[in-house]
């Protein structure tokens, strides 16, 4: 993600198992030299091509309090976590390969693990068929990529295939059998150009919620405000950001100010910042957490998982934001698929929950 010896008169083609090219190996590697320096080129450019806190300085505006793996009650690491979101004190989130359930986060016995709960999710015979009116590329595939938590015991889950958001209610909340039922369909204006370049992000807001499409970069983004009753969602001023764009958070009850999870990794760079953002507004106004430097200067604390202070867990995908408690939370996906298909082992990386505190002074 992130062979054999060939002949030396040959030039094979980079990590590739096709014959080798029958070119003089002079000409051959000025050939590949031409081509990698391009392909360098191109990945030192794209971070800069946009307005983002990519560039900023980070404000020291939280602090790492606590990190928690995250694992299935039956063991194993939760796979490919997708959003995050908060209600009734507990943790929620989503799989985006697991279409029919939510995941309630709970501590465990051990103070470095959390157990995601399996909470099933059902869907109606008539949600789903409202769903289906919202289009898809893939039937029957709901691909959620975000939640957030509505007052009342409702979720919002976010379909990138659909291009959909199911306003859900889960009964029994805190209780050992708590159960998801998907009873309204909101459609998201657009349409995905690929299968991973649709909506990812997804928080609520007073009265309804907001959800940015990621894009193929800063001028496909798309941040839609949905409000209720209302059927239309408004396009609102879209984040100029550069990289990933793979959830956001309010950092304020009124809805005013947000918190965007903002990624970019290539071969010749890399970055994992939180900007702030205005709403309404598209330039970031600052960058308050490096991600990248926060594991770099907390890989000797002995009270953190040695998971996270080796290499891996860093594709973060979910965020939230406490307002009453100041607590930022994080969630990453830890790529299970990807090790699975290329290296054969699906728990190669961690999945990890991420928990900040405003800093003090």
């Amino acid at each position: 993600m992130y062979g054999t010896t060939q002949p030396t008169h040959r030039c094979p083609g980079w990590q590739s198992r096709a014959p080798s090219f029958s070119i003089p190996i002079t000409q051959c590697c000025l050939i590949a030299a031409t081509g990698l320096s391009f392909l360098l080129a191109l990945f030192l450019v794209l971070p800069s091509t946009a307005l983002s806190c990519e560039g900023q300085s980070c404000t020291r505006y939280f602090q790492l309090k606590e990190v928690h793996e995250v694992r299935l009650p039956r063991g194993g690491y939760l796979r490919e976590a997708s959003g995050l979101t908060r209600h009734g004190g507990t943790l929620w989130t989503v799989a985006d390969k697991s279409d029919t359930a939510i995941y309630r986060l709970e501590l465990s016995s051990q103070k470095t693990v959390v157990t995601a709960r399996e909470v099933p999710l059902d869907i109606p015979p008539p949600t789903r068929e409202a769903l289906k009116r919202c289009g898809g590329r893939r039937r029957g595939h709901l691909d959620l990529e975000g939640i957030a938590a509505a007052p009342g015991g409702l979720f919002f889950l976010l379909s990138e295939n659909y291009r959909a958001v199911l306003i859900t209610r889960v009964n029994d909340l805190k209780g050992p059998n708590p159960r998801a039922t998907a009873q309204k369909v909101r459609c998201i204006p657009g349409r995905n150009q690929s299968r991973n370049d649709g909506l990812e992000g997804l928080s609520a807001v007073p009265g309804g919620f907001l959800t940015l499409e990621e894009g193929k970069g800063s001028s496909t983004k798309r941040l839609y405000r949905c409000q209720f009753p209302e059927r239309q969602c408004t396009r609102l001023p879209s984040p100029v950001l550069s990289g990933r764009t793979p959830d956001l958070t309010l950092l304020d009850p009124h809805g005013a100010r947000l918190l965007v999870l903002n990624t970019f990794w290539g071969w010749a760079s890399r970055f994992h910042k939180i900007c702030k953002m205005h709403v309404g507004d598209s330039t970031p106004k600052a960058c308050l957490l490096d991600l990248d430097r926060v594991k770099e200067k907390t890989k000797g604390r002995a009270d953190l998982p040695q998971s996270f202070r080796q290499e891996g867990g860093t594709n973060y995908e979910g965020i939230h934001f406490d307002p009453g408690t100041g607590r930022l939370y994080l969630i990453n996906d830890n790529n299970a698929s990807w090790n699975q298909r290329v290296f054969g082992d699906a728990e190669r990386e961690p999945t990890l929950l991420l928990i900040f505190t405003l800093k003090q002074g």
